[in-house]
This record gives C-alpha cells, structure tokens and sequence, in this order.
C-alpha cells in the first residue's frame, strides 16, 4: 500500500491488536465494532466444536490467537471509552444488527503500517487455509444398514423390494431415505448414489 513497513510481525497477537484498534475506533461506530467483536467470539466457538487436522495446528493457533485478541482489544477499548461503553447498551444492538448506517472506510493504509509484509502474508495463508478446513463437507460415515440400502439402490432396487427387505413400510421407507439424503446433503436417490460412489463409500 505505498507504506513502510510496522513493528508488528505477528498481526494476530494482542499488542497488535491493541494498536489496530485505535484505527478502528477512528472510522467505525461503537455499535460496529461491537458486533465485530461479537463475530469474532461466535467464530472462535465455532471452531472450538471442530477437529483440527495435523497439519493446520499452526494455522488454527493463528486464526484463534487473532479473534480471541481481537475481540479483547475492542472491549477494553470501549471499557476505556465512556461513549463506548454508552453503545454496548444490548438493546441498541439488536436495534442496529444489521441496519445501522454503513460504517466509514477503514484506514487500511494505516493498518498496513502497523505490520509487516510478512505477517500480514501470513495471517492470511493461516486464515484461508481454516476457513477453507471449515467450509469442507464432513466426511461420511455410513452404518451397515445404510451402506445397504445405497448397495440395493445402486443396482436399481425398486423402493417398496428395499422396503420389504429392511421391514418398512414404503411410506417409512421413504422417510428413513429422505433422513439419509438430508445427511448426505444431496435432493434424491440419484445424487446420493452418486456421491456415495465417488467418495469411494461403495464398490
């Protein structure tokens, strides 16, 4: 961005953040930065409930470290800030979530010069890497009885032969199939074959 390089080498720790938030505090209401920060609380639990991966535990570290210190930093800034503390009021955020007036441009160019060009490279190898982990469909697990039903569907299986097999009704039938492709993230008996199949599930 045309400026010199800052003394921050890790953008995603706390002394960092205490400074960015001063850029912040200058173009974004209270009200907004509020909700970043409650963003960042929401996307910290979200990836508590995830499994991380081997080779992303440097990554996740980073993602987490720059929420969590984020979040914190904006919170003693407005603990500080008498105005600030005014516009955490909740019933004011509900009121704005969303529709309150845009926020000004932030000084991007004065959040660059508080890093350096390869810290700020390296949140953001840290960061798509999480988010591209987090937004990967689950791995499926099927049990012996779904396997068998995808088996039987797959050679061409009428529905009410399938529901005799397992002892349904077809009605039932339908439902346990419908329960299946809500799982598998799939509309119907065609696609989730298919899916099935290429991720290697069934021969």
């Amino acid at each position: 961005m045309g400026v010199a390089e800052g003394s921050h080498e890790q953008p995603w720790t706390r002394d960092y953040h205490r400074d960015a938030v001063r850029v912040y505090a200058a173009s974004l209401p209270a009200w907004y930065q509020s909700r970043m920060g409650e963003l960042f609380r929401q996307g910290l639990d979200a990836m508590a409930d995830g499994t991380i991966p081997a080779r992303l535990a440097a990554d996740w570290v980073i993602v987490t470290e720059y929420m969590a210190s984020a979040s914190m930093a904006i919170a003693e800034h407005h603990a500080s800030s008498r105005a600030g503390a005014r516009e955490l009021d909740p019933k004011l955020l509900a009121e704005l979530d969303g529709s309150g007036s845009p926020p000004l441009v932030i000084r991007f160019d004065e959040l660059a010069a508080l890093t350096t060009c390869e810290g700020a490279s390296r949140l953001e190898r840290a960061a798509v890497a999480v988010q591209q982990h987090m937004d990967a469909p689950l791995p499926l697990d099927l049990d012996s009885s779904e396997r068998h039903m995808l088996t039987r569907l797959k050679a061409g299986a009428a529905i009410a032969d399938l529901a005799a097999e397992m002892g349904h009704s077809e009605r039932s039938m339908y439902r346990v199939l419908a329960r299946l492709w809500d799982r598998l993230g799939v509309p119907d008996r065609e696609e989730g074959v298919r899916r099935v199949v290429q991720e290697g599930l069934l021969d």
